[in-house]
């Protein structure tokens, strides 16, 4: 890219880093061909976005009734194709080792979009038997993403990032048994003496938190300090941040399951402050940041998205610890209301388009002016785009807890924005260089 910050950080970053930021190019070993792992990606960003509009339209309709559809196009389908497309991007290039076979990657790739697809279209239906195959589905999908993203990472030449990679083995763990258990009750199986009820907060922590957001922070500890023009650094924080969230995440879900509310409670408060762990790296990481000199409308948006999602991930989990902390592990007292504003909105949703927009230009068709051409097309109208999500997201959470005209207002605010960031990148991918440069810089 030709945006060099003021330290000249990415000169000095690892080769291994180097690789992440460029996705392209030679490795360790000098002859790997990255071309397919590169269309891979996008494809997969495209897909991801795909189920994005797909949730932001049922939304804004009310088609499919209630939240349940468009929350599930959007973290199942949406944010679970992101992570099965980005996760074993990011170990390989970080260990610098030849990525899987692009076949074994897609075919991971359709199980989670296909599977996601199905449950969300067929549970609501009433088609039970359609959403336990689809489930399944979802949970191979998710066994093939950790073998394409651990088996070649172990050949790799690169320094290892020890912490990053523990903290994507145990998301998938976690998501793998909040699947299993939204199996058992697609299959009837929860459902015996009511035992769902106590499952059902227990299934939204793995997949929300231990899930989602363990592996949204772990890869913000090497994105962010990419995004800023930093450096990437081991600090005690990471340890925090992956014990906080990774184990507090299904030490909540066994306090419910069990109707143990200190179990529950403890597992709140390490994820709240695992959150501030995230935050403390990314504070070291701001610190240290350089000064970008192109492109600057595109960096805006970049940097801003994913400032503001790391905030929003501490306001959100200190919101879902002082529920635990208030009601204990009492099924009744639990919603996911709260959480939907701060966490599925302002820090998951956030995240994922502040990576994709810095993501494309890296992976996307053409040379280095077709990239420039995508950077400026991404950064259009950053600063209202910003302001727009988090204020949409600020009227959200208010309307959890004054219920009215601000939920729908601020959701209303907010799918439009992301309806704008996805015409943005539609248009990247498909527009000419030369009308795609001579547009507004934003």
């Amino acid at each position: 890219m030709s945006d060099t910050p003021r330290d000249s950080t990415r000169a000095t970053q690892p080769p291994a880093v180097r690789q992440l930021i460029s996705l392209g190019g030679g490795s360790a070993r000098g002859s790997i061909d990255r071309g397919p792992e590169r269309r891979v990606v996008l494809s997969g960003l495209v897909g991801s976005a795909a189920f994005l509009a797909a949730a932001a339209a049922a939304r804004l309709t009310g088609f499919g009734g209630g939240t349940w559809m468009s929350l599930h196009l959007a973290l199942a389908g949406g944010a679970g194709l992101a992570i099965a497309t980005l996760l074993p991007h990011f170990t390989v290039s970080l260990a610098g080792a030849r990525p899987a076979s692009w076949r074994v990657r897609v075919t991971g790739l359709v199980l989670v979009a296909s599977g996601a697809a199905v449950v969300t279209l067929a549970y609501p239906l009433g088609w039970q038997v359609a959403a336990v195959f689809g489930a399944g589905a979802y949970l191979a999908g998710l066994l093939v993403s950790a073998a394409v993203a651990f088996i070649p990472a172990r050949a790799g030449l690169g320094r290892r990032f020890g912490v990053v990679e523990a903290a994507y083995g145990l998301a998938l763990v976690n998501g793998a048994i909040a699947v299993s258990l939204a199996i058992l009750r697609l299959s009837g199986v929860a459902t015996v003496d009511g035992a769902w009820i106590e499952i059902k907060p227990a299934h939204a922590w793995l997949n929300l938190v231990g899930f989602l957001s363990l592996v949204v922070a772990a890869t913000l500890i090497h994105l962010y300090p990419t995004v800023v023009g930093s450096r990437i650094r081991s600090r005690p924080a990471l340890l925090g941040l992956l014990g906080g969230v990774g184990l507090g995440a299904p030490l909540t879900a066994v306090g419910y399951i069990t109707g143990s509310a200190p179990v529950a409670q403890a597992g709140a408060l390490s994820v709240a402050g695992g959150a501030v762990a995230l935050l403390v790296v990314a504070a070291g990481a701001w610190s240290r940041r350089g000064r970008w000199t192109t492109d600057l409308a595109w960096h805006r948006l970049t940097i801003g998205h994913l400032s503001a999602a790391i905030a929003w991930f501490v306001i959100g989990t200190a919101v879902l610890a002082l529920g635990v902390v208030r009601h204990g592990a009492d099924p009744v007292g639990w919603s996911l209301a709260p959480a939907i504003g701060p966490i599925v909105i302002g820090w998951a949703l956030q995240a994922l388009v502040g990576a994709w927009s810095h993501l494309l230009p890296a992976v996307g068709p053409g040379d280095a002016g077709r990239h420039a051409a995508q950077r400026r097309t991404l950064g259009r109208w950053a600063a209202p785009r910003l302001v727009a999500w988090n204020a949409g997201t600020l009227m959200v959470v208010g309307g959890a807890w004054w219920p009215g005209w601000l939920d729908r207002a601020g959701l209303g605010l907010v799918g439009a924005t992301l309806l704008v960031s996805l015409a943005l990148l539609a248009w990247a991918l498909v527009a000419n260089d030369r009308r795609a440069a001579a547009g507004p810089l934003g």
